[in-house]
């Protein structure tokens, strides 16, 4: 499966939050804290993310490894599609010794207090990430890469952002690694 993703600023959480509420379904509030391990081969960054969660239905972790692509359509906007390969871990501590055996290093800790909702095939969050601010993030799992695909994901999208009263110009297309490292937040070496 391939996650498309979009994310935007929100400039007023409680406005995005009334829209929300009036056509998605309310999941979960869930606090997740990211450690992105990771080391420089042939001039290319490889890294795998481990993530806590603690929300109401208590305490999960996870190991995640992403390919990410950024695609731009002919608006000039740029959307992730990202391979994503996941799985639920009981215990990072194994993991985490590891990371540090294979002398990996931390290339970021990323904190995000989420909001979550579904709409149709949408998963939406409404994420507070410290020091940048609010940002809504939509995703849509999609069984190909395809252009064609993709460019379906995007416009339902770009529809629910439209929906919450976001314009383009707020959309998102740096990762959070980006503006982190930008304000001097990074944890990169």
């Amino acid at each position: 499966m391939f996650e498309v993703e979009l994310k935007a600023h929100v400039d007023n959480r409680n406005f995005v939050i009334e829209k929300l509420t009036s056509f998605a379904t309310y999941d979960a509030s869930i606090k997740k804290e990211d450690t992105y391990w990771g080391r420089i081969v042939g001039g290319k960054k490889i890294q795998a993310r481990v993530r806590k969660e603690v929300g109401s239905s208590g305490k999960k972790n996870y190991f995640t490894y992403k390919q990410k692509e950024l695609r731009e359509s002919s608006d000039g906007i740029e959307i992730e599609v990202n391979d994503e390969k996941e799985c639920e871990i009981f215990d990072i501590a194994p993991i985490e010794a590891f990371f540090k055996d294979m002398q990996l290093d931390i290339f970021l800790e990323k904190t995000k207090s989420v909001m979550s909702w579904y709409f149709a095939d949408a998963h939406i969050e409404l994420c507070t990430v410290p020091p940048l601010g609010d940002f809504l993030e939509i995703e849509i799992l999609s069984e190909t890469s395809s252009e064609s695909d993709i460019a379906s994901c995007r416009e339902k999208i770009l529809s629910i952002f439209a929906m919450c009263g976001i314009t383009e110009d707020k959309i998102e297309s740096r990762y959070y690694s980006e503006m982190l490292r930008e304000c001097g937040k990074s944890g990169e070496s």
